[in-house]
């Protein structure tokens, strides 16, 4: 059975990793995050004014990982804002170029309840943070899936096993 990349997208506070880790775990893929990634090789990554010689580096590592597990025969879930189209096109490229297949899940709530999540987290600091300048850039940078581009979508309105239970059955 070929591998799968299960592709997250969504804003930042969208409840990409809580989704990620329960895909993960029901199709006993590997969870691979940025997040996790950026905060384990901080030390190494090369600074720069705007951040992004830091970003590349640190989605060049994850994207290696992923390359590294797909090709093992195991599938993976990555856990990152995928934000614009480019992005995850050349993630599903990564998916087929080691012979596996690629599903994009796009968490999708209204953008009052993100910014009520990053407000509750500034109080309760359940995650880590998203700086305003990250934040910003990340909904400026914001491509919704387009009609031609084959997305998975969870909008929250059922509970995230009832939703992948439903949508997964027939696929993993």
């Amino acid at each position: 059975m070929k591998p799968t990349l299960y592709i997250l997208f969504g804003l930042p506070f969208s409840g990409k990793t809580t989704l990620a880790k329960k895909i993960a775990e029901y199709t006993q893929s590997k969870l691979i995050g940025f997040d996790i990634f950026w905060r384990e090789n901080e030390k190494d990554i090369p600074p720069s004014k705007d951040g992004a010689r830091g970003w590349n580096y640190t989605r060049g590592l994850a994207k290696d990982k992923i390359q590294e597990l797909l090709r093992n025969n195991a599938s993976v879930v990555y856990d990152d804002t995928n934000v614009r189209h480019e992005h995850r096109e050349e993630l599903r490229k990564v998916a087929k170029a080691c012979n596996g297949y690629a599903i994009v899940v796009y968490v999708n709530i209204p953008f009052s309840k993100i910014l009520k999540r990053k407000e509750e987290n500034k109080i309760h600091q359940q995650r880590h943070d998203v700086e305003s300048e990250n934040f910003s850039k990340a909904i400026t940078q914001f491509e919704p899936p387009s009609p031609d581009e084959e997305v998975l979508t969870y909008d929250q309105s059922i509970s995230i096993e009832e939703w992948i239970r439903k949508t997964f059955q027939t696929k993993v």
